[in-house]
């Protein structure tokens, strides 16, 4: 049996379906049994509960030849570091109590470095707790870059592509179908050993001025600018649209920290880089919804 927590997710709902269509006995894991149920009806087995319950976890992960682990989101929380470690700390007590002795956890470029992150900081944390297992417990960290899903959100809220990041940064964009491949294939196969993390860096590199411009040709509207807001100017409007402070505190450093190079410490190559061009999944996803 495989276990995939976050399985109502972009990521963990695509591993989950193709396990599934593999033929895997899966159990998926959330917090609404109603956001389980076509999982579910698919054949899965589901546990409902909260993250940071250990003994739900202990029990959820028993008898799992492997995890696939998340540090779920959340937009509302107060201290949203102290979240990621109270979840990240339940999660690696319940792979020792359950004995799971495969884990793949979705982390993030950024990971290597807990200082200056943001959001990321906490998955730094959490590989670190991860990689501290005992040695019969091989665990591989997905490192991948931001989601081209990202470009929906932003153009529903600002009808724009716009982010802190200067319009000259360039950084990789991914699409969760592929993350969701690369997982699925290693929880298939179970080939990695160790304690190892894994770049997953998209097609290519873009600037933000270049993700603008493909985007908008893609929806029809070749006008479309990339827009740079302060720090300030974007924290208050996550704020805004109802994101603790916390969490919009968390996200404007990522975006600091991207500006400052605190991400640059990833190596492209023929296995990070992953096929889905940004010009394929705005023809495919964005023109649909926005064109």
């Amino acid at each position: 049996m495989i276990v995939i927590t976050g399985a109502t997710g972009k990521i963990g709902s695509k591993v989950a379906t193709q396990l599934l269509a593999k033929g895997e006995i899966i159990k998926v894991i959330g917090r609404n049994a109603e956001d389980l149920e076509t999982l579910k009806t698919s054949g899965a087995e589901i546990a409902v509960g909260q993250m940071s319950d250990v003994q739900f976890l202990s029990t959820a992960f028993t008898n799992a030849k492997a995890v696939l682990l998340m540090l779920p989101p959340d937009k509302d929380t107060l201290n949203f570091g102290a979240l990621q470690d109270e979840i990240g700390e339940a999660q690696v007590q319940a792979i020792i109590n359950a004995g799971v002795k495969n884990v793949i956890f979705i982390s993030s470029q950024g990971a290597h470095n807990i200082e200056h992150t943001g959001t990321v900081k906490g998955l730094g944390r959490q590989e670190i707790r991860l990689n501290a297992l005992p040695d019969d417990v091989s665990v591989l960290s997905l490192r991948p870059e931001a989601f081209m899903e990202n470009c929906i959100e932003s153009l529903k809220l600002f009808d724009t592509i716009a982010t802190p990041l200067r319009p000259d940064v360039r950084t990789g964009l991914i699409a969760t179908n592929d993350i969701a491949n690369f997982a699925a294939e290693q929880l298939l196969s179970l080939n990695f050993h160790g304690k190892t993390h894994q770049d997953l860096l998209g097609d290519r590199d873009y600037t933000q001025t270049e993700i603008a411009e493909i985007v908008g040709k893609a929806i029809g509207r070749t006008a479309l600018k990339y827009v740079q807001y302060s720090y300030e100017e974007y924290k208050k409007y996550m704020m805004k649209i109802g994101m603790s402070e916390s969490r919009a505190d968390m996200i404007t450093e990522r975006y600091k920290a991207i500006n400052d190079g605190y991400f640059n410490n990833s190596v492209r190559n023929r296995i990070s880089t992953t096929p889905t061009t940004l010009e394929y999944f705005a023809e495919t996803v964005l023109k649909p919804m926005f064109g």
